[in-house]
C-alpha cells in the first residue's frame, strides 16, 4: 500500500511578471501558458493571438497579450494571456505570477506528447510545483494538459500521459515526505540554528490529501483535463473550447 501525501509548498519569493517591473497584483481575468522548453508554448501563444504558428526561438521573457479575445462564442470578453518561458531560471517568476493573478481562469500546461511516458519526470516536477501554488486557492485552478505534437506517429495518448504524470508525482511526493522526515529528525537533535535551516526560510508545508493508491488528479480541487492537439497542424479547437468554457465561469 502506498500512502502519498500531496504537500503544498507555498514559496514566498519575490518575482516580477515582466523583468524590471515592480511587484504587483494582477486582477485581470487571466490564462497562463506554461511547460518545459521546446514543447510548443510560444507557438501556441502565437497561434492563439495572431493565427500564425511560425517558428520561434527559446523565449527569454514572458509573452503577454493584454486584450486577448476569446476564440469562439464570447467575442466581447477580453482577458490577459501570458506565455511563460520554460527555462528553470524563470520558474520562481512563473509561480509568483500565478500567486499574484487573482482572477486566474485556467492554466494551459503544454506537454510534448512524443516524449516517452517513462521520461516525464521533469514535466511532472514542474507540474507538481504549479499544483502546490494553485491548490492553495479555494476550488483550486483548472489545468489543461495540452498534449502537443499529436500529429506525430509516436505521440502518446493524452490519458496515458496523464496516468504517467500521476505516477511520477506520487514518486515526487514520496521523496518529499522522506526528506521532511529526515529533516525533522535533524531538527529535534540540532540547535536553533539548525531549526532555522530546516525551516527553509519561508516555506509553509501542509498535507492536503492522502490516498492509499497514490496521487490522483481527480482528488484535488482544480479540474485537470488531458487533451491532444497539434500547434503545427493548427489543430487546437478542443483547447480553444476549454479556454472558452472557463473564461465565462
Amino acid at each position: 500500500m502506498v500512502t502519498a501525501a500531496f504537500l503544498l509548498i507555498v514559496q514566498k519569493t519575490s518575482a516580477n511578471v515582466i523583468p524590471g517591473a515592480t511587484k504587483y497584483t494582477n486582477r485581470e481575468p487571466t490564462f497562463i501558458i506554461a511547460g518545459l522548453p521546446n514543447t510548443g508554448k510560444t507557438s501556441l501563444f502565437n497561434l492563439l493571438t495572431t493565427d500564425s504558428n511560425h517558428a520561434t526561438v527559446m523565449s527569454q521573457e514572458p509573452n503577454i497579450a493584454e486584450d486577448y479575445m476569446l476564440p469562439s462564442s464570447h467575442k466581447n470578453f477580453k482577458f490577459k494571456l501570458i506565455d511563460y518561458p520554460g527555462h528553470a531560471k524563470f520558474r520562481s517568476d512563473l509561480l509568483q505570477t500565478i500567486r499574484e493573478s487573482t482572477q486566474l481562469r485556467g492554466l494551459i500546461y503544454v506537454i510534448d506528447a512524443t516524449v516517452d511516458p517513462k521520461e516525464l519526470t521533469s514535466t511532472a516536477e514542474l507540474l507538481y510545483e504549479i499544483l502546490c501554488v494553485t491548490e492553495t486557492r479555494p476550488g483550486g485552478v483548472d489545468i489543461l494538459l495540452a498534449c502537443n505534437k499529436a500529429e506525430s506517429f509516436v505521440a502518446r495518448p493524452p490519458l496515458k500521459i496523464k496516468d504517467a504524470l500521476e505516477t511520477e508525482i506520487t514518486e515526487i511526493i514520496k521523496r518529499r515526505v522522506k526528506s521532511l522526515k529526515v529533516n525533522s529528525k535533524k531538527a529535534t537533535r540540532g540547535s536553533s540554528d539548525d531549526d532555522e535551516d530546516d525551516e527553509d526560510a519561508g516555506h509553509d508545508l501542509m498535507a492536503l490529501h492522502q490516498s492509499s493508491s497514490g496521487f490522483e488528479f481527480d482528488r484535488i480541487d482544480g479540474n485537470v483535463d488531458a487533451v491532444g492537439g497539434s500547434v503545427l497542424k493548427k489543430d487546437i479547437d478542443k483547447w480553444e473550447c476549454w479556454i472558452d468554457e472557463r473564461a465565462m465561469n
